[in-house]
């Protein structure tokens, strides 16, 4: 009657006081039996409200990790976890939009990645379609200058530059 256990075959007499008796609760020390549903009781899951149970192994618990598939993250701190970061080492994130991360990108501003290979990237090349650069140094690119290898541009305006021409 009054002297009697609730849980006759549980001697510690459900000791997590969740109304199953312990041998016939799977979790005997989680009131909450394995609240995650992870098949982990919260006194053995180092996870306990983390299905996945710390998937990226970062030791940080999924409802607490910002970035739970990301075991770096967000390395470079640009708000975009590394899982799903294209860029996941470059803040910049491909501001140029070439496809190639800054991290990579000799020309982090030139979308074309200097087209010319002139090694001067085309955000700061003057000339950022002609590889030799004005190479007769008239101001005018060889792609605007109908005598590229003539610094003064027909002269006497034969229609032919001076390198070709006899009576320049």
């Amino acid at each position: 009657c009054g002297d009697e256990e609730d849980c006759p075959h549980d001697t510690e007499n459900d000791i997590d006081s969740d109304y199953i008796c312990g041998n016939e609760d799977s979790c005997p020390y989680d009131a909450a039996n394995d609240e995650d549903s992870d098949n982990l009781c919260k006194n053995l899951d180092s996870c306990p409200f983390d299905q996945e149970n710390d998937i990226d192994s970062d030791q940080i618990c999924s409802p607490l990790d910002d970035c739970p598939f990301d075991f770096e993250h967000d390395a470079d701190q640009d708000g975009i976890c590394g899982s799903i970061d294209s860029c996941p080492y470059d803040a910049a994130n491909d501001f140029d939009s070439d496809q190639i991360c800054g991290d990579e990108d000799s020309c982090n501003e030139d979308n074309e990645n200097d087209v010319d290979n002139d090694d001067i990237c085309g955000e700061i090349d003057r000339c950022p379609y002609d590889a030799e650069n004005d190479a007769d140094s008239d101001e005018l690119c060889s792609t605007d200058d109908s005598c590229p290898h003539d610094a003064q541009n027909d002269v006497d305006s034969d229609a032919l530059c001076s390198d070709a021409d006899s009576c320049p």
